[in-house]
């Protein structure tokens, strides 16, 4: 069976994987489906059941090589990639600066769709790599790259959502805002730093320190409502 598996996917002919590397590989990918049956089943029930599922064993076969491979060769990086889907995301920035390495332009926008895919939501995207990787502290968790304050208030759009919570929110929430100097932005506006709403809404919220000009704008707006909310 071993030779079956191997053809399948390449394992020692394609990907170049030493022979016990392969076998630990072909353990990963048929163990899983062999104790699925309720009795032994045979090893041509267990190939055709591969074959069918080649795609989505893909992903088990690169975690499987991330394991096991510590710099993988530029055709093992290429399969790795192509093929990994959700196996190559805790691996993206060793992933990343090995394919930079090898100047593989194809890999790197193929890993770069796959991390914003999976993983990329609500993220400012790093103008370095293209990955939406930026974290709230402005570190691009891919590349290395650091952002601006600037940077991802211009991403955020801030100045039209701030705009918006100026006139929107409660008296205590512009109070809030006072007290503490900063608020909290992501894509679906901005929102005092205690906000519950702010984390059900939004899959990752930037804090942004207020500008002089933006605090005295706060403070006109709760001397201009007349009644308290």
């Amino acid at each position: 069976m071993f030779e079956q598996v191997d053809s399948i996917f390449g394992l020692t002919t394609v990907l170049g994987l030493s022979r016990e590397a392969a076998f630990e590989v072909v353990k990963e990918v048929v163990g899983p489906i062999a104790s699925s049956y309720a009795s032994k089943p045979s090893a041509e029930a267990i190939i055709k059941r591969i074959k069918r599922s080649s795609d989505q064993l893909s992903e088990v076969v690169v975690s499987k090589i991330l394991e096991l491979v510590d710099k993988p060769t530029p055709q093992q990086l290429e399969y790795i990639i192509a093929r990994g889907r959700r196996a190559v995301l805790p691996e993206a920035q060793k992933l990343y600066k090995l394919a930079i390495a090898y100047k593989m332009e194809d890999a790197v926008n193929t890993l770069r769709y796959t991390w914003n895919t999976y993983m990329g939501k609500g993220f400012v995207t790093c103008p370095k790599c293209g990955f939406n990787a930026v974290t709230p502290d402005g570190y691009c968790t891919i590349c290395g790259y650091v952002v601006s304050s600037n940077y991802i208030r211009s991403v955020l759009g801030f100045d039209e959502k701030f705009n918006t919570f100026l006139k929107t929110a409660s008296i205590a929430e512009l109070n809030e805002v006072l007290q503490f100097g900063y608020v909290l932005v992501g894509e679906r506006g901005i929102y005092s730093p205690r906000s519950k709403r702010a984390r059900t809404e939004n899959p990752v919220l930037y804090p942004i320190s207020l500008r002089k000009s933006e605090i005295s704008q706060i403070i006109e707006e709760i001397s201009s409502r007349k009644l308290p909310i």
